[in-house]
């Protein structure tokens, strides 16, 4: 279940941008009047300008994702709320939340971890004791945990969509909409997912060839004064076929961005260190 948890993440890696020259029109409901001054191609370059003075942020992730396995008519509903915070340089993330398995095993996971440069803790409540990872395995969390934290990164990495977005506004804020699926969104995660999931794709000859994006629907906030990203929300719907099973995900994810620059250094607490167990 972890593995297609992680593939499922890796989706998080697809944003992008709408038709550049164009101006934001007020979305529906909004008190916003008339057209942005500014065009989608605008706000673009701004968030991405403003991206660099960014050293850390919060995160609130709620996501509720279903692994479906039509042949053996088995379904597993996972609910996961995580509280994360970051820093940009050292690269160091702290995350603790709850996962919700509803399926042939029922059941409620608490989970906490840090990831710095003294390497990457995991707390799992069900055994109740942190573990150290091996370094090679720190070190692809890592980068895979950096660029899903980073919001302003993963608009700088999907700038080849900027035309497939629909580009609206609020008082307060810009919003960017897309509704995708198709060859061109499949093989950009896989690329993605190439670069930053190697040991478990070295594990799995052929998942790639055979997964296929159903649907996608995006919706990024970012904010009129500041240009950071605020909000992210998605639906996403794959399929996959892993020995010889068919497996259908479905997942639905909010995410929200804040504090920036206002996190205080990471550090992993000598208790945690002197307690774990190495993997």
């Amino acid at each position: 279940m972890k593995k297609f948890f992680t593939i499922a993440a890796a989706a998080l890696l697809t944003f992008g941008l709408s038709a550049c020259n164009d101006t934001a029109s007020p979305t529906e409901g909004s008190k916003a009047e008339g057209n942005s001054q500014l065009t989608l191609k605008e706000v673009f370059e701004k968030s991405i300008e403003q991206s660099g003075s960014v050293e850390s942020l919060k995160a609130k992730i709620d996501m509720t994702q279903v692994v479906e396995i039509p042949s053996q008519e088995l379904s597993m509903d996972m609910k996961s709320k995580m509280d994360m915070s970051m820093t940009v340089e050292p690269l160091a993330i702290y995350q603790k939340g709850e996962t919700l398995i509803v399926g042939e095993e029922n059941g409620t996971q608490q989970m906490e971890s840090y990831m710095t440069e003294d390497g990457f803790y995991i707390y799992e409540g069900m055994s109740g004791q942190w573990t150290k990872l091996p370094p090679e395995m720190s070190e692809q969390m890592m980068s895979l945990s950096g660029q899903q934290a980073d919001p302003s990164q993963q608009l700088k990495d999907l700038e080849q969509f900027q035309d497939d977005f629909k580009f609206e506004h609020t008082e307060k804020a810009y919003i960017l909409r897309l509704s995708a699926s198709g060859d061109k969104f499949n093989e950009f995660i896989k690329n993605e997912m190439e670069e930053t999931m190697p040991d478990l794709l070295a594990g799995n000859p052929g998942m790639l060839e055979n997964m296929d994006i159903q649907k996608v629907d995006y919706e990024i906030y970012i904010d009129k004064e500041t240009f950071n990203p605020t909000r992210l929300n998605m639906v996403l719907e794959m399929n996959i076929i892993a020995e010889g099973e068919e497996l259908i995900i479905k997942q639905d994810l909010k995410s929200s961005f804040s504090d920036y620059n206002k996190v205080d250094e990471i550090k992993v607490p000598q208790a945690v260190i002197d307690s774990a167990n190495a993997l």
